[in-house]
């Protein structure tokens, strides 16, 4: 359906951006978003506004990483404060359509748990959207007073990426097209998610096998044990008759 592949473009968008270190994983993360919300845009229409606010995000991300090579404008300056603002918002909308898309398809999948945790994670990611456009805009008033503010951000945010990783990656568990068999195993892109995949399935089944075994071994022992306790018991009862 595509919330697989979504699942890894989200990580590369949001996670590394926690990170001191640049490497373009937002710019890579945002190319694989945007297949990920083409496939999704089949089944809700909601999907198609995730598409461009998307493309938005990935525009300022380039301009970004040229300007870090290439020194196109000043870091902290009125035009990277812009820049950082712009992406801010092309990611918030890209959630607003992303939830409002994801909402659609648990109601006609009769997903209410899910549905109810993509509500949640609505107002979660909502709130952490309002909080960092309202420290970007102090911070040039207030200043280093807003540091403390600023890392509890940040911690807020870290567990708002993890929370829409989860739903995500629930979302590709549970909600199958109807016109897919729910008991075949779905298979990724990604090759070496495929290989890891089929190496945990394998040592599940070693790990039945010797279950089965240790089952069988210990349904044998028992049968033994009862047909000696039965033998035994005969045989006391023929030596107390002789008596």
């Amino acid at each position: 359906m595509g919330f697989g592949t979504l699942f890894f473009g989200y990580f590369a968008m949001f996670a590394f951006t926690l990170s001191p270190y640049y490497f373009f994983a937002d710019i890579l993360g945002a190319l694989v978003a945007i297949w990920a919300y083409v496939r999704l845009a089949e089944y809700n229409r909601y999907f198609r506004g995730a598409i461009a606010a998307t493309f938005g995000f990935l525009v300022l991300c380039g301009v970004n990483a040229a300007s870090l090579m290439f020194s196109l404008y000043e870091t902290g300056g009125t035009v990277d404060l812009g820049v950082s603002v712009g992406k801010e918002a092309a990611a918030c909308v890209m959630h607003v359509f992303f939830f409002l898309g994801t909402r659609g398809i648990c109601l006609g999948a009769d997903a209410a748990k899910l549905k109810a945790k993509t509500e949640r994670n609505f107002v979660l990611t909502m709130s952490a959207y309002f909080a960092t456009f309202a420290v970007l805009a102090l911070n040039r008033v207030i200043g280093e007073e807003l540091a403390p503010v600023g890392f509890m951000l940040l911690l807020f945010r870290f567990v708002v990426i993890v929370f829409n990783l989860a739903l995500i990656y629930q979302c590709f568990g549970i909600l199958i097209p109807a016109d897919e068999d729910e008991n075949e195993k779905k298979r990724s892109r990604f090759a070496f998610v495929n290989a890891l995949s089929d190496k945990f399935d394998a040592l599940d089944d070693k790990k039945n096998e010797y279950r089965r075994e240790s089952m069988k071994l210990a349904m044998e022992e028992a049968d033994r044990l009862h047909a000696e306790k039965n033998r035994n018991r005969h045989a006391n009862g023929k030596k107390k008759k002789k008596k």
